[in-house]
């Protein structure tokens, strides 16, 4: 199976989103080929979420088996929960999307939640968790000159920590859910 990663920003956000993807259909134990989409190198979740920029993304890729948009859900301020249900609706058992509360790093920092300076539900609940949390725990780890500004590095306790994950980001496992059933009615 092919499945290509749609993100935000592809530039730091693929070294957190493959490894989640990867582990994803480990999980499921199905094998897939998992790309994150580089061409067109896309620049917010706008784009991402866009209906023509989605709609060309799977018209140029036809070997590819599931689109699996990856953004950040930003406190819904621009509407991302809707518009993500249509762009799925309009694509349906091709692309499904999964809603990072509140970005993407969130994802990054619960595999790290105990050396964090917050409490996790307040991280979890902070619109910018990347300015406010991110970005200082990997200046603190001194992992930002590292691949990925650190993400890479960051995401090294992702096999150990799946099911930790699961629990803290419920997106996360009801994506999985989703993806099990989407695959199991498309076996079948």
């Amino acid at each position: 199976m092919k499945v290509l990663v749609i993100p935000e920003d592809p530039t730091l956000d693929q070294y957190i989103l493959k490894p989640i993807a990867e582990a994803l259909f480990r999980d499921l134990g199905r094998k897939a080929r998992i790309d994150v989409l580089q061409d067109p190198h896309l620049s917010g979740v706008d784009e991402a979420l866009s209906q023509k920029v989605l709609a060309d993304i799977v018209t140029e890729n036809p070997m590819v088996d599931l689109f699996l948009v990856m953004v950040d859900r930003d406190c819904n301020r621009m509407k991302n929960v809707e518009c993500a249900a249509e762009r799925e609706a309009e694509h349906p058992r091709r692309l499904v999307a999964c809603l990072a509360v509140e970005e993407v790093e969130v994802w990054m920092l619960a595999l790290h939640r105990e050396e964090l300076s917050g409490r996790w539900p307040e991280v979890r609940s902070d619109c910018d968790p990347k300015e406010r949390y991110a970005e200082p725990f990997l200046r603190e780890k001194g992992w930002l000159t590292e691949v990925g500004k650190g993400r890479k590095h960051a995401m090294r306790e992702l096999p150990t920590r799946w099911s930790s994950l699961l629990s803290v980001c419920p997106e996360l496992a009801e994506l999985r859910d989703r993806l099990q059933s989407l695959l199991a009615a498309s076996s079948s």
